[in-house]
């Protein structure tokens, strides 16, 4: 059955970036819609249009929600940010109202395309770290190839803004909040690149974590996995099944074995694997045996980059783009900011900047990739919201790699009790200082917290641009010169 918007009365909850992009697609598509914002001190940006301004001037509510509120409407959209478990979900829910999120209704609108507009090809990649960097990678292969794409989803791009887009493929980047409620979107690939402990203030347990990341498998048509990799094999009884309100296809029939594409750092002689080159005795990714390129022409840093190449080539390669011909373009890529980037070297110290490691598992892909790279000691500064994560589980790679760390922010004094090569700071720019005091040549002053930045910061992104710039004050570096 087509899916019209015209035919739905909408309520939007949650009024972000992914909101506000709902709210101007549904008025756009003259659907019936109000909104809710859980902020009673919500203001609408003084940059949208007349018409939305208008909207949130008469049709948003920011106080507490009484039953007739959902009188008439069938459908609330809801915002990732906001949990399923709130007040006003439970209220709409009892009112009988569909909860859905922004990729379920693109999925049924793409579902619903025909003729002069043909439905999107999508894929989805999802995974607690590394997700960013196998979009972003991926649509610049695809773009490169010749296929043209775009990139939507977590990345920054609200998922409905694909459909102004003539890309012929939506390469989406998926958070566990927005897998919560999404049920029907088919993809030509899927895959969860990693699980570690995280969002469990959100989600309580590492199994309902675990249990949304796999819905990301329930309408693919193709997973590609890392086969030494903890709860990424897609498997019909790990679909979450634990929402009434969202009821999901059975995964049938799980994928089968030939639709899947495996990739490791170990040898294999199917899917991605490494090899040593029988030129130089380098190593070098090989598919299905075959040599695609040596891991000295890979520019991005860190084993754990490697595998995201990998996972890459597998997605472009179920889209139609082969492997040599993909790799051609990896010298082109330009990393995105905060994921392991070198922004300074001074009197041979090198200062990294992996901002985004927001969790756990980001942090011990930075350690355990950066490790053979590094030629002294590896300093780290770490620390923030641990969102409930158990910081013991990361004790074992601190013993194996770092050095010292200085820990900073709400949950520092987790760093302490758990690695007694720790000093707590206040500030970022006292962390800069002493961790600068203490390098010698050769090693390596690398931020990567393992926590979550919004105890002090604006976000992951404020507190790598704060690290930079103390780095450059500590050494009076001009940082428009060097940028």
């Amino acid at each position: 059955m087509l899916y019209n918007v015209r035919e739905h009365s909408y309520v939007v909850g949650g009024l972000g970036v992914t909101g506000q992009a709902c709210v101007r697609f549904l008025l756009q598509n003259q659907a019936t819609v109000k909104a809710f914002d859980t902020r009673a001190n919500f203001t609408a940006p003084d940059t949208l249009d007349s018409n939305l301004q208008a909207f949130f001037a008469n049709k948003v509510t920011c106080n507490a929600l009484s039953a007739d509120y959902f009188d008439g409407v069938d459908t609330l959209v809801l915002s990732p940010g906001l949990a399923l478990n709130i007040e006003q979900v439970a209220l709409a829910r009892k009112c009988g109202v569909e909860v859905i999120g922004d990729v379920e209704l693109f999925a049924r609108l793409n579902a619903s395309m025909s003729g002069d507009t043909p439905a999107k090809r999508v894929v989805g990649i999802t995974g607690s770290n590394g997700k960013t960097t196998v979009t972003l990678l991926v649509n610049h292969l695809l773009n490169a190839c010749g296929v043209k794409s775009i990139e939507a989803g977590n990345v920054g791009r609200p998922v409905l803004e694909a459909f102004e887009s003539n890309a012929e493929v939506v390469v989406m980047e998926l958070s566990s909040f927005q897998l919560e409620t999404t049920s029907s979107l088919v993809l030509e690939a899927a895959t969860v690149l990693n699980i570690s402990d995280d969002h469990l203030d959100r989600h309580g347990t590492l199994e309902a974590y675990i249990d949304a990341k796999h819905r990301i498998f329930v309408n693919a048509k193709c997973a590609v996995v890392w086969r030494d990799g903890e709860f990424v094999m897609p498997e019909e009884q790990r679909i979450a099944e634990t929402d009434a309100s969202i009821t999901s296809k059975s995964s049938s029939q799980s994928l089968a074995s030939q639709n899947i594409i495996e990739y490791g750092l170990g040898e294999s002689s199917t899917g991605f694997a490494l090899s040593s080159s029988v030129d130089d005795g380098g190593q070098c990714i090989v598919f299905n045996g075959q040599k695609l390129i040596a891991l000295s022409d890979i520019h991005l840093a860190g084993m754990h980059n490697v595998l995201n190449v990998m996972a890459a080539l597998g997605i472009c390669f179920k889209l139609g783009v082969a492997p040599d011909l993909a790799v051609k373009h990896l010298h082109s890529f330009k990393a995105a900011p905060h994921r392991c980037v070198e922004i300074a070297r001074v009197n041979n110290v090198r200062y990294i900047d992996d901002s985004k490691a927001t969790n756990i598992g980001a942090t011990v892909a930075a350690l355990e990739g950066l490790a053979p790279t590094i030629e002294g000691k590896l300093i780290l500064i770490a620390g923030g919201d641990a969102k409930g994560a158990d910081m013991a589980s990361l004790t074992p790679y601190l013993n194996r790699y770092v050095s010292h760390l200085f820990a900073l922010g709400k949950d520092a004094h987790l760093f302490e009790k758990n690695f007694a090569h720790t000093t707590r700071v206040a500030t970022m720019k006292d962390a800069v200082k002493a961790a600068t005091r203490l390098a010698a040549s050769g090693d390596t002053v690398l931020l990567s917290p393992a926590c979550a930045s919004l105890d002090m910061f604006k976000n992951y992104m404020h507190r790598g641009d704060v690290f930079k710039q103390d780095v450059y004050d500590f050494h009076n570096i001009n940082v428009e010169a060097a940028s």
